[in-house]
């Protein structure tokens, strides 16, 4: 990443999947959505006069309007003490801005399009890549929980002490004086006779209470699946000395 004054990190992304990868990524770093732009080309002029007015010199304006053009993705991140943070998270996602791509053109340019980089005089270098896995993650709808209630029908019995009358008899000796009415039949003495009788009223009350909510749990998934790498050999033909490497040796 050059050196400048400016407070704009440019990349351009041949894919929008790392594109917003990338924006994600910067967004958990911290920089806000504020001060991430993005430009894809769907219809109307270019970014040369938006990117000018940022403060980019002519040159590197058009570089970046001619991805854009050509339907790569552009992210701009305003930033002014955090440059090359946001320049690596960028870098690292599969963007590339004017001096990397300039760099690269100029390597690639005695090599015909090989991904090789020329070092001390001599020497080449190959890249080797290989895939990484990144996991997304989406909250998808796995199920409900419902809660309600239901009427359950129980005997039930409680004690009730209540009272009776009942009727005793009791005998006493007379006084043995002369009785003032005389012997006579039917006569007939009526006693009532009282208990008291159990009615049941139900009254409903409130036995206790049920909460029913949600919360995040955190568990930890293991994913898996099939990336590949790329690995050099070297292959020799006729008689070849090859020192101070573990590349595979093969003979043509």
């Amino acid at each position: 990443m050059a050196t400048t004054n400016r407070s704009i990190v440019i990349s351009v992304f041949a894919d929008s999947t790392q594109a917003q990868q990338a924006m994600d990524d910067l967004q958990q770093a911290g920089f806000s959505p504020d001060q991430i732009r993005y430009s894809v080309r769907k219809s109307g002029t270019g970014i040369t006069n938006s990117l000018e007015n940022l403060g980019l010199p002519e040159q590197e304006a058009t570089f970046y309007n001619r991805e854009f053009e050509a339907g790569r993705t552009v992210v701009m991140v305003n930033t002014a003490d955090r440059k090359r943070e946001a320049y690596d998270i960028l870098r690292r996602n599969g963007g590339y801005d004017f001096n990397s791509r300039a760099a690269q053109t100029a390597d690639s340019t005695a090599t015909a399009g090989t991904e090789y980089e020329t070092g001390t005089e001599g020497q080449q270098q190959l890249k080797l890549r290989e895939e990484q896995l990144r996991a997304q993650k989406q909250p998808v709808e796995t199920g409900e929980a419902r809660l309600r209630k239901d009427v359950v029908t129980e005997e039930k019995s409680i004690d009730v002490p209540v009272t009776r009358e009942e009727v005793y008899l009791e005998r006493h000796p007379g006084s043995g004086q002369p009785a003032d009415q005389p012997i006579s039949e039917g006569e007939t003495y009526r006693v009532p006779v009282r208990e008291e009788q159990v009615t049941v009223e139900k009254q409903p009350y409130v036995r206790e209470e049920v909460a029913m909510g949600k919360r995040p749990v955190q568990e930890t998934k293991q994913v898996s699946d099939t990336v590949r790498r790329e690995e050099a050999h070297v292959e020799r033909a006729g008689d070849v000395n090859v020192q101070g490497s573990d590349v595979e040796d093969r003979e043509g």
